[in-house]
Order: C-alpha cells, then structure tokens, then sequence
C-alpha cells in the first residue's frame, strides 16, 4: 500500500507539473516555524493574506485569472484597533478577489436531524450587508441553496435574481450533500445565455460539480458537462479524487452546448489538508507537520491547518511545486477557493 501511495502521488505530480518549463523543484519539506514567542496575526488577517498572496502569484502568470472564495463574507471587514464597534471594508483585501460563493443564503442542508433548513433571518440580514458591501465595490455574488422541493427552489431562484446574484440550487437529501450530479431542476440554467464568458461580468448562472465520482472517464465527465449552456463550470482538479485532469479534457469543458466559450474554474481547499490530495504525506497526523490541527467534524480525511504557518504557504502558492501553479498551468480559467471560513476555529480557540 505504501509503495502504491507513493507511485500515485509521483505520478500525479509529473501529470500535474508537466506543462511547467521551470526547473525541477525539490519535494515539499516543513520549512522552519514561527519562532517560539513571536506575535501571529488575527486569524482573519491572515486568511486574507493568504488569499491575498494566492491572487498576486497567480496573476504573474494570468493577469485574467479570476479569484472566487467560499464564503469568507466577514473577512470583507475589518474590526477598527480603537472602537471595536467599529468596522470598515477591507479594501485591499477586496481588490485581490472577483468574487464570494454564499453557501445556504436562504435554504441550507438539514442537520442535527431537523428537517427546517430554512436559514435564520438574523445570519441572512447579516450575510445580505456583507454581500452589499461586495457589490458595490464589484464583486459578483454567487449563491448556493439547497432544497427539499421545488417550492422552495423556485423561491430561492426569485431572491437571489432580484438581488442581482448568480443562483444555483443543490437538492438538499441530506446534511453530506455532495455536488456529484447536474441537477435536474431547472432543467435548463437560469438566464441561459449564448454569449461569450471572458470575464464574469456577464455570468448569469453557474454549475458546482467537484465529485465526478458518478464518471466512469475523463472523457464521459467532458461529455456530460459539454451538453450543458452553464456561463461558469466548478469542478475538482481530479478526477474521481485522484487523478488529474488532463489538460485537455479542461479545454474540453470551456464551451456550451450552444457553442460559446465559458468559464471553467477548480476547487481547491485552503484551509484544511486532505488525506486523499497529492501532497499528503503516509507520517502525516495531527500535530505532524506542525500545521495540521484536529480533524473537522464528520470528516476524519480532514483537518484544520494552521494556514498561516510558512510550511502550509508553500504548499499552496508562491513557488513552481505549489497547488495554485498546477491549476494554473492545468488551463483554469480560475479557482474557488474552500475552507476560508476556517480561520473561525482558531478565533474560538479551536
């Protein structure tokens, strides 16, 4: 098993790296930690920076590549040093990013057993401020619902258009929904559209499909996505988990039935390490490398990283080896950035 890992792991680093002309890179290794005493941003203030640090790379190598977080709506803001009552946007922070994916807006997954998925009016008031805040400084809100029936998926669809935001609804059958099928309703997108997709200003609708575990091949997920008029395409960076897309089969996805060019984006997690990626190592636990922190809940493949610390850094942006250059070089039009929230962990203490 371990000589298998390892073969899969190599293997995917030559597919993955294999358009990049810059030298050979050595293996990832932990780089030296913050020093034992030395002062760590806010947690906040460093997910932005991260996210800031991924948007500048990867715009040395595509000044058109588009940024587009999952959530991190309250990191618009920052808390004023003197009045904590007091906040203001971050707007340097705002420039590096096109974008913010609103997960569960107004319906999200049942959980803890209850069937009322109908999300709380004080969290969307304040998710609505925040997304007005994006707005107004260009930023194209992208939401994600979930729903148990048409009903509310046809409310869901009205709100969020008469907000000006970009809709897709996900059936909700579970708390683990898995963005693993095109869905059936609507059976064609919302405000379906033959134009051109060079940026997202003229993105009407959007498809998430980052589990392409229901595709035998490559070519048969190509297929599938290629029957679709969808403006804007999210999927997983491999296929079935585990190997790559082809560079190809990405060029494959940018167009619509119709004909015209879409966009097509990767999803790549940020904020927690993953046992099943490419990087992860077989001595990898808990507290080794010192970055990775407690498994999320539900999740045992799954854990916290203390995304500030150099190590992590490099894995995912900054150098020819890191996460970011691979999407990059793969022919992403753009990345979704996950687990941006997770700086809210360490805000509690963990």
């Amino acid at each position: 098993m371990k000589i298998l890992l390892i073969a899969l792991s190599i293997g995917f680093l030559n597919i993955f790296f294999a358009q990049a002309q810059a030298p050979q890179q050595p293996p990832i290794t932990a780089l030296p930690e913050t020093p034992e005493g030395q002062e760590q941003a806010e947690p906040s203030e460093a997910m932005r920076s991260l996210i800031r640090d991924i948007s500048r790379y990867a715009r040395r190598y595509n000044r058109y590549f588009t940024i587009v977080t999952q959530g991190g709506l309250e990191i618009l803001e920052k808390t004023d040093q003197v009045d904590a009552t007091r906040s203001s946007p971050a707007n340097t922070y705002i420039r590096s990013i096109d974008g913010i994916n609103i997960r569960g807006l107004n319906y999200h997954p049942p959980f803890d057993g209850k069937k009322e998925i109908e999300t709380e009016r004080k969290s969307k008031e304040n998710m609505l401020r925040l997304a007005n805040i994006a707005q107004k400084r260009g930023l194209k809100i992208f939401v994600t619902d979930y729903y148990a029936n048409l009903k509310i998926a046809q409310k869901a669809y009205r709100f969020n258009l008469s907000k000006g935001f970009i809709p897709f609804t996900a059936e909700s059958l579970g708390s683990d929904y898995a963005f693993d099928k095109i869905p059936t309703f609507p059976s064609r997108p919302i405000n379906e559209n033959p134009k051109n997709m060079i940026g997202l200003k003229s993105a009407k609708n959007f498809l998430q499909l980052t589990d392409s575990a229901n595709y035998d091949r490559q070519q048969d997920f190509v297929i599938a996505l290629s029957n679709t008029n969808f403006d804007v395409v999210i999927v997983d960076v491999f296929h079935k988990g585990r190997q790559p897309f082809k560079k190809a089969a990405i060029q494959g996805m940018k167009f619509k039935k119709l004909g015209a060019r879409r966009l097509v984006f990767a999803y790549m997690n940020i904020g927690a390490a993953e046992s099943y990626r490419y990087y992860w190592k077989d001595r990898w636990k808990e507290g080794q490398p010192a970055f990775i922190s407690s498994a999320t809940p539900g999740n045992p493949d799954k854990y916290y990283v203390e995304f500030w610390r150099p190590s992590w850094r490099k894995i995912i942006t900054g150098n020819t080896s890191s996460y970011i250059y691979g999407i990059i070089k793969q022919g992403f039009d753009g990345v979704l950035l996950g687990g941006v929230d997770n700086y809210k962990f360490f805000d509690s203490g963990g």
